[in-house]
């Protein structure tokens, strides 16, 4: 590990991106001293599993090197309100806030954003997670890219616009996704086909990409302009509307990305 700046380490919260953070840190030989967190159910598990203290206040901090929120987007600043004035650095993990709703807490704040998508019961292994860092200034920036180097191999200096366009897409690319997958899901234990047999087709969709362009990638009757095969689709689902207009809408835009001239009416 390089330099260690941070030697008492506060999680507030304890949800997924909590959870994944602080077993990061703990692994990366970092002492995580305390957890914060409303549900002492939660709170109190996460905290055994890095060997912490579980408060429910930020009076019972006690001076910590680094606080890192690490909840959702609209809690952020009501535990950035009770920190205004706090003697300590303070970061947030959030892809979209602003850093700037620290502002109030001290001189050195901060955004410590993992970029991935985190679920409790997945592993992660956080050696190949991307971590964007923004802070208030230039020797703060320095020493959470310390930390961020210890955790991972990927760290970038971005600012809240450019993160909040990495947000938008990645979810894209990783929440509409998933949510196509959780569709197709649906289809298929209708139609009684394992959704297993989706999976090769999945994993290659994914790998490809990693060393083809997106677009260049694109398959599938859409990108041919395969309007008869189209149409056989759109009567499988014709009494599914939503399912109407979510492939309508993106055949659409499909067909017109790769230049193919058929009329909205045709489909």
């Amino acid at each position: 590990m390089g330099e260690n700046n941070f030697i008492k380490i506060a999680l507030v919260g304890a949800g997924s991106v909590a959870t994944h953070l602080g077993l990061a840190l703990l692994d990366a030989g970092f002492k995580v001293e305390f957890v914060l967190n409303r549900s002492s159910d939660h709170g109190e598990v996460l905290a055994q599993k890095l060997d912490a203290r579980f408060v429910t206040s930020i009076e019972g901090l006690n001076h910590p090197d680094l606080v890192i929120i690490a909840v959702s987007d609209d809690a952020i600043p009501i535990i950035a309100r009770q920190l205004v004035g706090a003697s300590f650095p303070v970061v947030h993990t959030s892809g979209t806030v602003s850093k700037d709703v620290l502002r109030e807490t001290g001189s050195d704040y901060g955004v410590f954003y993992p970029f991935q998508t985190f679920s409790i019961q997945s592993e992660v292994d956080f050696s190949k997670v991307p971590v964007c860092i923004d802070a208030s200034n230039v020797p703060f920036s320095n020493k959470l890219e310390d930390l961020a180097h210890c955790l991972t191999g990927t760290v970038c200096l971005i600012d809240d616009e450019k993160r909040k366009i990495l947000h938008l897409a990645g979810v894209f690319a990783s929440n509409f996704s998933n949510y196509l997958y959780t569709i197709a899901e649906e289809i298929l234990i209708k139609n009684d086909i394992p959704f297993d047999l989706l999976l090769p087709l999945i994993r290659e969709t994914a790998m490809k990409v990693q060393i083809t362009p997106p677009k260049e990638a694109q398959t599938g009757p859409a990108k041919r302009g395969d309007l008869s095969t189209i149409k056989e689709h759109l009567h499988l689902i014709q009494n599914k509307p939503e399912l109407l207009e979510l492939y309508k809408l993106f055949t659409n835009n499909i067909l017109k990305t790769y230049s193919h001239q058929i009329q909205k009416d045709d489909i």
